[in-house]
């Protein structure tokens, strides 16, 4: 008898020393503070900020505290930034019932930032040989019918007369399989079949406008035949680790085009075939871009010029390509313009 009630006694002080532990998610102290953080801590007007709330034992709280922008509780995690100035933003998180625990407040910066038109960059690896390539051919007439905003340049490859043989080191970078590839934006597939996903071209000229922006002005000299092109970058917020990419293509070159598809009358080959935006140069030191120097900062502008000779070409024929890369090497935007034109930014 003395047993069990030696046992029931051990079993009664396991149960309240248990009882009587803290339950948190740590499994160490109880939360005694709250802190906010923001990600970005400086944004732009327009721009999507996440909040992160976590206790001072390092557990994240997010999902169950209530975070206030200027003295207003929002509904989730997230705010969208809607007017330039300073958003105070602090969190309650509640212990219990009758308990809570309020975080320091924090300061936002809220930037007017730039908008500027967005396009697409695609570039189609082809070649007047290839038996396939003239569906991508089509899928970009198809694009030209549905938007203005699509900066084009055909890469030929291979046994052409205007095979590029620079553009090995794109292909490298891209790791490409055969051809015909379309890329957007330098470094997303086009996605096969091309000619059914216009779509997926044309939505890349619509949605969140990029804070980047471009324009050019180029001139022809008729004596010498050079063109003196200028091109303009604009920040429409800050940015770092920036490269420019300015290419010269040619339009109106006819050349027979083996066809193994159906599209254009599905004819082989089809006779002189108008190869456009044929790629002939790159005027930036390198095909994979340049570094852009300076300040990079909301409203500043990013000047570089280059002279590029027609070589024989008609002016009316050549034009220029010019977009900018991020350091992972994805176009930001993009802009294209022919000889003998003076570009203005194109803001939204």
């Amino acid at each position: 008898m003395k047993k069990l009630h030696f046992l029931f006694a051990l079993l009664t002080f396991g149960l309240f020393i248990s009882c009587s532990k803290e339950d948190n998610n740590s499994g160490g102290s109880a939360i005694q503070s709250i802190t906010i953080t923001a990600n970005p801590a400086e944004a732009y007007v327009g721009d999507n900020i996440q909040f992160t709330v976590k206790g001072n034992n390092n557990v994240d709280v997010t999902g169950t505290a209530v975070i206030y922008v200027n003295t207003s509780p929002i509904v989730n995690n997230f705010y969208t930034a809607n007017a330039a100035g300073t958003l105070s933003v602090y969190a309650v998180y509640q212990v219990s019932s009758t308990v809570s625990i309020t975080s320091p407040t924090i300061q936002i910066p809220v930037i007017q930032g730039i908008n500027f038109n967005k396009r697409v960059l695609v570039e189609d690896y082809t070649g007047t040989w290839c038996q396939y390539c003239p569906r991508v051919s089509y899928a970009i007439s198809q694009v030209r019918l549905q938007t203005s905003d699509a900066v084009i340049v055909a890469i030929h490859r291979g046994n052409d007369p205007y095979n590029f043989s620079a553009a090995s080191v794109l292909e490298n970078m891209i790791g490409l399989t055969g051809y015909p590839t379309g890329m957007l934006n330098r470094k997303t597939d086009w996605t096969y079949p091309e000619n059914n996903n216009v779509a997926q071209v044309v939505n890349l000229t619509s949605g969140t406008n990029p804070r980047i922006g471009l324009a050019m002005t180029n001139s022809v000299n008729s004596a010498n035949g050079n063109v003196t092109v200028q091109v303009n970058v604009k920040f429409g917020k800050n940015f770092s680790g920036l490269k420019l990419v300015v290419y010269a293509l040619e339009d109106n070159l006819l050349y027979n085009q083996t066809n193994s598809t159906s599209f254009y009358g599905g004819v082989n080959p089809i006779a002189n075939f108008n190869h456009k935006d044929v790629l002939r140069a790159f005027l930036t030191t390198s095909i994979l871009g340049d570094d852009i120097t300076g300040a990079t900062t909301v409203n500043n502008v990013f000047t570089r010029t280059f002279v590029y000779n027609l070589g024989g070409a008609q002016a009316s024929n050549i034009h220029f390509a010019a977009f900018v890369v991020d350091a992972a090497g994805n176009a930001l935007n993009s802009r294209d313009a022919s000889t003998n034109v003076t570009q203005t930014f194109e803001v939204e």
